[in-house]
């Protein structure tokens, strides 16, 4: 017997129509396209064009093929995509790729996406995604588009409840950000506390800390104005070879450096100390009196040619009285010229009182010295 194709839209085989009728023939060729087809093949290679079974297979593997394709329902890979594995050619919007040897430890064991109305608080694990499906309950996009940044520096800051803005960066460099409740981001830039403070217009002052108080020292690098209409006052202060032009000095009090000894000998006057010198013990001897500004430091390097000090030496004389036979400075008398009160030095002492001598240092020149020196005596 023939057969012969039921149409051309789909071509299966039918018994020809002039054979005679065999329902078993007629359904072997209508479903395998030949009376010959044997029902035990296993070869998709031996099913004959046309026949329904070539149909049905065809269409079997149009559904696996489409299964397996990669579309923007998922896909679990071992390795990035590529565009060209998809139809139309490029990752499809919506697509999401999980790599199944990453880190989140090899197959996916469960969900990758979470698709509910508000945000998800239990059942979450590392790479699961949370869709909001009621994008009422979001007042903006989540996320932040590029396009709102237009500048290197520009800052994303919130205006208000669930209202978010963008501050663009300072146009100076080295502004920084500071508190504003008066603008519109509450923030604004203003210029670094390294410049002039202009004004302080309440609390106590300004007082510059460490963490466990006042620091000691304040370094500044050009020179410093202070100017007030009301009391200036520094306690705890020392300042160290200080220029102060036409001082008011108002019962100023002075330093005074007392030693229970007796005059004698060479004596080291280190103005570093102090200015005046006060021994408190009968002198036992004729002595020589260096000044200088201390052990490690000459009185010549502390001095500028045209400057002077004055000291005072405090001698207390018991009945047999001595005095001062020599002045040195920087413990020698090379360059040092002494006037004294009067136009004569003294050439004893004063017993039974406090003998005072007072001696102008004036610098001439480097390791040159003209003083002016007088002795008293208070009894």
């Amino acid at each position: 017997m023939a057969t012969e194709s039921i149409g051309v839209l789909i071509p299966t085989a039918i018994p020809g129509y002039a054979d005679a009728a065999d329902i078993q023939a007629a359904l072997r060729a209508y479903h395998y396209g030949s009376y010959e087809y044997s029902p035990a093949n296993t070869s998709p290679g031996s099913l004959v064009t046309p026949s329904m079974a070539k149909t049905i297979y065809d269409i079997q593997e149009d559904i696996t093929a489409l299964e397996n394709r990669p579309s923007s329902g998922g896909d679990v890979a071992t390795t990035a995509p590529e565009p060209g594995d998809f139809t139309p050619s490029g990752i499809p919007n919506g697509y999401i790729w999980v790599d199944q040897d990453g880190t989140i430890g090899g197959q996916p064991v469960s969900a990758t996406a979470v698709f509910t109305n508000s945000v998800p608080t239990s059942d979450l694990s590392t790479g699961v995604i949370w869709v909001d499906k009621d994008p009422t309950s979001i007042t903006a996009n989540p996320f932040i588009p590029q396009a709102v940044i237009s500048a290197k520096g520009d800052i994303l800051i919130g205006t208000a409840n669930d209202t978010a803005s963008v501050l663009n960066v300072a146009s100076t460099n080295g502004y920084i950000l500071a508190v504003n409740s008066s603008t519109t981001s509450g923030l604004e830039w203003i210029v670094n506390d390294q410049g002039d403070i202009t004004a302080v217009t309440s609390g106590t002052g300004i007082s510059v800390t460490s963490s466990t108080g006042p620091i000691p020292s304040v370094a500044v690098d050009t020179a410093v104005v202070a100017t007030t209409n009301n009391t200036l006052t520094m306690s705890g202060k020392t300042l160290t070879t200080p220029i102060i032009n036409q001082p008011v000095l108002v019962s100023p009090e002075e330093r005074m450096n007392i030693v229970a000894s007796a005059a004698t000998g060479t004596i080291n006057l280190d103005t570093d100390t102090s200015g005046s010198w006060y021994y408190t013990t009968n002198a036992t001897g004729n002595w020589v009196l260096n000044v200088r500004a201390s052990s490690s430091t000459s009185l010549n390097s502390i001095l500028t040619t045209g400057d002077s000090l004055t000291v005072a030496f405090l001698a207390t004389q018991g009945s047999t009285a001595y005095y001062n036979t020599s002045l040195q400075v920087d413990g020698t008398t090379s360059g040092v010229t002494v006037e004294w009160q009067g136009g004569t030095a003294p050439t004893a002492g004063n017993a039974s009182g406090i003998d005072v001598y007072l001696y102008n240092i004036i610098k001439t020149a480097s390791a040159t010295f003209t003083v002016l020196a007088s002795q008293t005596k208070f009894a």
